[in-house]
């Protein structure tokens, strides 16, 4: 087993098994988060890929999508499910950006280790120095958008009742 395919697998089996720890009264809030995120990760990877910006060499569905699937379907939309999931609602502002940061940074430092370590992804347009910078900008970017979306829906969704953080 290559190093490329002993990643895949755990990329695929972490976010299942972290199913198990999502308590049944925020599931829903956890589903919306995941396929919200999932759309985001998802066009903007089809984007970088078609621009020739980004490449996966070692892919689980080489003839179906030329996008990494396990990394950006599964484990990246995860980490944003328990960032919402934990996301600390009453805390200071402080506490709230450092919570954006650290999962964030988890997300940009394991894409950013695996583009130069391993073949499961290159970037065609950018310096190793650039990369973290963009890719910062881009995942803060996504999380804004799509916390307060969730955060809309979820208030929408239960008019009321509270918040699904509670």
């Amino acid at each position: 087993m290559t190093i490329e395919q002993f990643i895949m697998f755990f990329l695929f089996i972490i976010p299942i098994a972290s199913l198990l720890y999502i308590p049944r009264e925020k599931l829903r809030l956890a589903i919306v988060s995941f396929l919200v995120f999932h759309a985001f990760t998802w066009a903007g990877c089809i984007i970088l890929v078609q621009t020739g910006s980004i490449e996966y060499p070692v892919r689980i569905f080489t003839y179906s999508t030329k996008v990494g699937f396990t990394q950006n379907f599964l484990f990246i939309p995860m980490v944003f499910t328990w960032f919402i999931l934990i996301f600390p609602i009453n805390s200071s502002f402080t506490k709230k950006v450092l919570h954006y940061f650290i999962f964030i940074s988890i997300i940009v430092w394991f894409i950013y280790f695996i583009s130069i370590y391993t073949n499961l992804q290159e970037f065609l347009k950018e310096t190793e120095k650039s990369q973290p910078m963009r890719l910062y900008i881009n995942f803060a970017f996504y999380f804004v958008i799509c916390h307060l979306y969730v955060d809309w829906f979820s208030k929408k969704a239960i008019e009321g009742k509270g918040n699904y953080y509670d």
